[in-house]
């Protein structure tokens, strides 16, 4: 499963969760294949980002940590939890600001490694 933004959305991708307006109201069920007309209406529905079913392959190409060269992951990860305050006790807001902010990082040193 992947999370992307509504502008990558192509047809024919099927949709792993529920999509439900701010009302609750079903707007694309899980396990829906995507046509044209149902990403228009979750764009104008200002739906940003849905999770899509995805292959390994897939999953692994939309990660940018599975991406870095060897060993950069474990640094990254080492070097944030140094700046974290007690990063042992992480309950799950401060799990998920440790866990866009690795990514943050992997995404930077991505970019870095490119020519």
């Amino acid at each position: 499963m992947i999370r992307l933004k509504s502008e990558e959305l192509q047809p024919g991708m099927v949709v792993a969760r529920d999509v439900k307006n701010i009302d609750g109201m079903l707007l694309v069920p899980s396990g829906c294949e995507l046509s044209e007309r149902q990403i228009g209406i979750l764009q104008a529905w200002g739906v940003t980002e849905l999770e899509i079913e995805a292959s390994a392959e897939q999953a692994k190409a939309h990660d940018p940590l599975a991406q870095l060269p060897p060993g950069l992951a474990e640094k990254l990860t080492a070097d944030l939890r140094a700046r974290f305050w007690q990063p042992d006790d992480f309950g799950p807001v401060p799990a998920e600001i440790f866990k866009l902010m690795l990514l943050r990082q992997a995404r930077r040193g991505l970019q870095a490694s490119q020519p």
